[in-house]
C-alpha cells in the first residue's frame, strides 16, 4: 500500500478508525484508490456501506475516539464531518461489491475493479479533473472494455453509450476551479495527455462496437 499518498494527520486519522471494520464500513473514492495505485495525493476519506445505518451511533463513535469533531451534516444513512482538518463522509450505498474488499491495517478498502466502475459513475454524473486522472491512470491497470463491464455489472441500469459519452465530455473539468488542491506524483503527467488517452481509447472502443 502506498500510505505516502497522505499526510501524517491523515494517516494517524486512519489507525484509529478500527471500530469502522466492525460495522462493515469500507473506504473507496480516489484516496481508497491512490491508496492502492500511488498514482496522487488525497485529502479526504469516502467511507461507504451497503446497509443502512445510524448516523448518530456512528457519530458517538467518532467522539469517543477523537478530540475535534465538527459535523457537516447527521441525517439516516449519511454522517459528513471533519476530523481536525480532514474531511470524512459515510454513505448507505446499496450496490453490490464486485470483488472483496481490501485490508489495510484497521480499515478495509473497495476493489480497484469496484472504484473504476464508481469512477465511471462520477463522470457520468458530473465529472470533475480528478476523477478524470483516476481513470487515466486505471487505464494502465485496465482495459476499457473491461472498466466499461465493471460498471454495467455494478450499475445495471447505466447504458455503454452514456458511459462512452460523458468519458469524452471535458468542458466542465477544463474550466474547473482547481482550489481543491491534489498532487499528481507521475512527474510525466499533464492534463492533456489524460484526455488525449481517454478519448483515443474511447475512440477505439466504438470502432470496435461498428465492427461486430
Amino acid at each position: 500500500m502506498n500510505l505516502n499518498v497522505l499526510n501524517k494527520t491523515q494517516v494517524n486519522i486512519l489507525n484509529n478508525l478500527g471500530f469502522l471494520k466492525e460495522k462493515s464500513f469500507y473506504l473507496a473514492g480516489g484516496t481508497a484508490l491512490a491508496l492502492q495505485l500511488g498514482h496522487r495525493t488525497s485529502v479526504d476519506f469516502d467511507f461507504y456501506i451497503s446497509k443502512s445505518f445510524s448516523s448518530q451511533d456512528l457519530l458517538q463513535d467518532f467522539n469517543k475516539e477523537f478530540k475535534e469533531v465538527v459535523v457537516r451534516q447527521a441525517v439516516a444513512d449519511t454522517l459528513i464531518l471533519t476530523v481536525g482538518n480532514i474531511d470524512l463522509s459515510f454513505f448507505y450505498y446499496p450496490y453490490i461489491l464486485l470483488k472483496p474488499t481490501v485490508r489495510l491495517n484497521v480499515i478495509d478498502l473497495a476493489s480497484i475493479e469496484d472504484i473504476s466502475a464508481m469512477k465511471i459513475a462520477a463522470v457520468v454524473q458530473r465529472g470533475v479533473r480528478r476523477d478524470f486522472i483516476d481513470i487515466y491512470y486505471l487505464l494502465q491497470k485496465f482495459s476499457l472494455k473491461e472498466i466499461v463491464k465493471f460498471t454495467l455489472k455494478k450499475y445495471p441500469g447505466y447504458q455503454e453509450m452514456l458511459v462512452l459519452r460523458a468519458l469524452i465530455y471535458f468542458k466542465d473539468a477544463d474550466s474547473e476551479n482547481l482550489a481543491r488542491k491534489i498532487e499528481v506524483l507521475d512527474k510525466s503527467f499533464s492534463w492533456e495527455k489524460v484526455k488525449d488517452k481517454i478519448f483515443e481509447e474511447v475512440k477505439k472502443y466504438q470502432l470496435n462496437l461498428i465492427k461486430k
